[in-house]
């Protein structure tokens, strides 16, 4: 009788662990606490060569071209004037694919829809509780009073994971970053036609980037720095507007275009960033956690979704090959941890330039960039190149 692994949380990972568990003789059920119908999943992200060459086994990456934007960038001062660009053409040879950017809703529905196609289970308002453990099962409890019933439990239920709360209470607290990721969808005239790369500009006050998708919307992103974590209210509330008008001020100086996409956004979208602390452990007994669960990342390098397709190859390949979940639960922690933990150092990095700039900083990273960004094509190829080697 083959084995049975319950996955809480039905985001990118999930189903694609099921679809590589089913390939190694695992049954699968997902279980997602919101709702089949639920589109608002978040805003867009970014998608690298190391995510989208584990996610084209399972889905056609022309799908994703349906609503994207292309992963290029380029890089602007304050005067408009353009100091760097970060093409992605040399990822398309070197590893066969190319970043682009697409909306989280677009990129876990056809995740789902392969899922569902193999015959994979994912079980829609299933808000997970708790679970218990035998000597042979481990059983999970939601809050509509159903269970389910497991030989493992694998946690893909993201940044603020309640199996994570469940499993480690005492280290899973969040700490907010003082940084809110901020972004929004808008439609105006004089960007109605596709463009070719992300612009990214170093403005007199601020950061700001924009880039219009292949159906003539603008996606722009921004941080928002605040000293206060908002609280649920705020987000749901007055959050918003604040950061509108925030962002309309520290922009006022640069490129009207700027502040003409900012009060015209029609989705204010704002996501306070927080640090999951590091986690002695990412497994207990028969349960164990992948992908932000295990190892939340902020948002600055575009590396989250990418690198929890990562876990999942790696832990399949792991149940496959090990005789017992236990083995394969440990080395898939020593295994991935130094990675992940590197990236997320990057990822902090990088929002740090993000947040303060002064004339002196400028004055040099107008000069330096193109050397920069030379250098950084070299030093993501150990992101972007990643393939799975089991380590004996």
């Amino acid at each position: 009788m083959n084995k049975k692994a319950i996955i809480i949380g039905a985001g990118i990972a999930g189903p694609i662990l099921a679809l590589h568990l089913k390939k190694i003789g695992f049954e699968s059920e997902i279980f997602e606490s919101r709702s089949e119908g639920n589109t608002k999943e978040g805003a867009f992200l970014g998608l690298t060569p190391n995510g989208l060459n584990v996610l084209k086994e399972f889905v056609d990456l022309r799908l994703l071209k349906e609503d994207y934007t292309p992963g290029s960038m380029k890089f602007f001062n304050s005067k408009g004037k353009q100091i760097a660009e970060l093409g992605t053409a040399y990822q398309k040879q070197q590893y066969g694919v190319e970043t682009l950017q697409l909306k989280r809703a677009n990129l876990n529905k056809y995740a789902r829809i392969t899922a569902a196609d193999a015959g994979i289970k994912i079980r829609y308002d299933k808000k997970f509780v708790c679970y218990d453990e035998t000597n042979e099962k481990v059983i999970a409890y939601f809050a509509d009073e159903t269970t389910a019933t497991g030989d493992i439990m694998i946690g893909c239920d993201g940044m603020f994971s309640e199996l994570r709360n469940q499993l480690f209470p005492e280290s899973s607290v969040l700490k907010y970053t003082k940084l809110i990721s901020t972004g929004g969808y808008a439609k105006i005239p004089e960007l109605s036609k596709p463009l070719d790369s992300i612009r990214m500009t170093f403005g007199e006050r601020g950061f700001f980037a924009y880039s219009v998708s292949d159906k003539g919307e603008v996606w722009w992103f921004n941080n928002y720095f605040r000293e206060q974590q908002p609280k649920p209210q705020e987000i749901e509330k007055t959050l918003k507007t604040e950061i509108q008008d925030h962002l309309a001020d520290v922009h006022k100086n640069d490129d009207p275009l700027f502040s003409k996409i900012i009060k015209n956004s029609y989705e204010i979208i704002a996501y306070p960033i927080y640090d999951v602390p590091k986690l002695s452990h990412w497994h207990k007994g028969r349960v164990c956690l992948i992908g932000d669960a295990a190892h939340g990342i902020s948002p600055h390098i575009g590396q989250g979704a990418s690198l929890a397709l990562e876990d999942t190859v790696v832990i399949a390949e792991l149940l496959k090959s090990q005789k017992d979940y236990r083995t394969a639960f440990e080395i898939f922690q020593s295994e991935r941890q130094p990675r992940v933990e590197k990236v997320i150092k990057s990822a902090r990095k990088v929002g740090n330039t993000k947040t303060k700039t002064n004339p002196i900083a400028a004055w040099f990273r107008d000069r330096l960039i193109g050397l920069f960004i030379v250098k950084q094509i070299q030093e993501l190829d150990w992101i972007y190149g990643w393939k799975y080697s089991h380590k004996e």
